[in-house]
């Protein structure tokens, strides 16, 4: 892709990363800068309504809370899972997918696994990391901790948000309230993908499917070195038979490559194009056969044309939310890392010094934070760089 083409295709992500670094730079003395790229603008939005919430709400925010740390420590511990699982994917199989990948909306990363979609990204963003940061606020205001700031956070080029507890009151309370209030933003990441899967699943998938007639299969990307690749299979391109057989969904092409071996031979083709591809072996499975095919979707078309602009709104709304459930399991697992000012870490450190004093936690917690800093900083840009090259 040359500049110029690049330049054009991005040009709406650029001037949107441009006008909020010239925010940024222009009301710089509005903003109270961190580590030189993270920038706040405090306000006072939304503390009111943080407060009245826990008044009204505030036993069942509390008790809740307290389930909270439980469900955080879990998905500390399944992060930790990834990391390691991802690591030693990475060493030992190098065709697997990357486990960590940087969010950038609109901006495709080389070597991850996954692009999000500009405005459905930013947006999604926005109000996953929102209900994060409020959630902390509304349990700290029914812990009784006075929510001093909330505000909008810039990450470099990225918005987010944020609300500022009162930390002095916060240290002086115990082990449970601190902990439920750092557990707070994660676990309601998790209790948003709850609600949203069932939306998805059970109402929004069923009523479009119900619409439209499936007429083939499609890929969403298809990986350079691969089979399918090999043999001129195209991402975009519709696709209506496999080994001769009609097939007109995903679904039913799902269920035919599980019965396909390593080393096969099978044929994929429309009315004009036919593809002939020897699968090989899966990189996380030798047992399976592997094409290199991303993202398999059903290409469908309208039972009925007057439900045209029906539909179209049902799909960008689940396409919405399908974002808002991938950022917030995301996000959320990403804040219990174990390791610096993230609530993971946060929860981590306070457990650390009750068990071994705060001398003491505070060498083990900067050792356990270096060791995940190296290895998310290893699985980040290892596939990115081999990507590249």
């Amino acid at each position: 892709m040359g500049f110029l083409t690049w330049l054009f295709e991005y040009k709406l992500v650029i001037i949107f990363y441009l006008a909020i670094i010239a925010i940024v730079f222009f009301k710089k003395k509005k903003f109270d800068f961190q580590a030189k790229f993270i920038a706040l603008y405090r306000t006072q939005i939304g503390i009111k309504s943080m407060h009245k919430f826990s008044e009204y709400f505030g036993k069942y925010i509390r008790g809740f809370s307290y389930i909270g740390i439980f469900i955080g420590y879990a998905g500390m511990i399944l992060i930790v899972y990834f990391l390691f699982e991802g690591f030693y994917k990475l060493l030992f199989i190098p065709e697997a997918p990357a486990t960590l990948a940087p969010v950038l909306p609109g901006i495709h990363i080389p070597g991850s696994p996954i692009f999000v979609p500009f405005w459905y990204g930013i947006t999604a963003l926005f109000i996953v990391v929102t209900i994060h940061e409020f959630s902390h606020g509304i349990v700290s205001a029914a812990h009784k901790i006075r929510v001093k700031n909330s505000g909008i956070v810039f990450f470099g080029p990225l918005i987010g948000a944020f609300v500022e507890p009162d930390e002095k009151n916060l240290k002086k309370k115990n082990w449970w309230v601190q902990e439920s209030i750092f557990a707070a933003g994660p676990v309601s990441n998790a209790l948003l993908s709850l609600i949203i899967a069932p939306i998805l699943i059970f109402l929004l998938f069923p009523t479009i499917s119900n619409m439209m007639i499936p007429t083939g299969f499609f890929f969403e990307e298809v990986s350079d070195g691969f089979p399918a690749m090999e043999a001129g299979v195209k991402s975009k391109i519709i696709y209506t038979a496999v080994n001769g057989e009609i097939v007109n969904n995903a679904s039913f092409l799902d269920n035919l490559l599980q019965e396909v071996k390593p080393g096969d031979e099978i044929s994929i083709s429309n009315e004009n194009l036919t593809h002939i591809i020897h699968t090989t072996t899966h990189p996380e499975n030798p047992e399976k056969a592997y094409l290199g095919i991303v993202g398999l979707q059903t290409q469908s078309e309208l039972k009925n044309q007057n439900n045209k602009w029906f539909v179209d709104l049902l799909v960008i709304i689940a396409k919405f939310l399908q974002w808002v459930f991938i950022l917030s399991i995301g996000i959320g697992l990403a804040n219990l890392l174990p390791l610096g000012p993230v609530d993971g870490g946060r929860m981590l450190l306070l457990s650390f010094n009750k068990w071994f004093g705060e001398k003491r936690s505070r060498v083990l917690f900067s050792r356990i934070s270096i060791f995940f800093l190296s290895m998310i900083i290893i699985l980040v840009f290892v596939p990115i760089l081999k990507a590249i090259l």
